[in-house]
C-alpha cells in the first residue's frame, strides 16, 4: 500500500475513533456522573496518527436533590459540555472529509500512473 494511502486511511480510522467517542459523551449529556471521553491524536511509532482515548476524570456540576428519608443529597451530574461535542464533532468532520479527499487523489495519482506505465 501507498504511504498516502496509509497515512490517511490511518487517519480516518482514528477520526472515527474521536467521532465515536463524541457521539457517546453526547448520547450520556443527561447521565449523573458520567465522564467525557477525550481522543488525542497522536503520532504512532511509524508517524502515521493514531487515537488515544482518556477519561476526563474532572467533575460535573452538582445539583441537590431530595433523598429517601426527605435530606437533601448532592448528585454529581455529567462532566459533558454539549457547545463544545458539537465543534469538536464539527471538525472531526471536516478533517474525515479531507482525508477521504486525500485519499479520492492518490486513488487518481496511481490510477494514471499505471496508465502511463501500462
Amino acid at each position: 500500500m501507498s504511504i498516502p494511502l496509509n497515512s490517511s486511511l490511518s487517519a480516518l480510522r482514528s477520526l472515527f475513533t474521536k467521532l465515536s467517542a463524541g457521539a457517546d459523551n453526547i448520547a450520556n449529556l443527561n447521565t449523573d456522573g458520567y465522564k467525557r471521553k477525550r481522543v488525542e491524536l497522536r503520532e504512532d511509532s511509524l508517524g502515521n496518527p493514531a487515537a488515544v482515548v482518556s477519561i476526563d476524570n474532572h467533575p460535573g456540576p452538582t445539583r441537590l436533590e431530595p433523598g429517601p428519608e426527605g435530606e437533601l443529597e448532592e448528585i454529581e451530574m455529567s462532566n459533558v459540555d454539549l457547545a463544545s461535542e458539537l465543534v469538536t464533532n464539527m471538525t472531526t468532520g471536516y478533517a474525515i472529509r479531507a482525508n477521504l479527499k486525500s485519499v479520492a487523489t492518490t486513488d487518481e495519482i496511481l490510477g494514471e500512473t499505471i496508465d502511463i506505465l501500462g
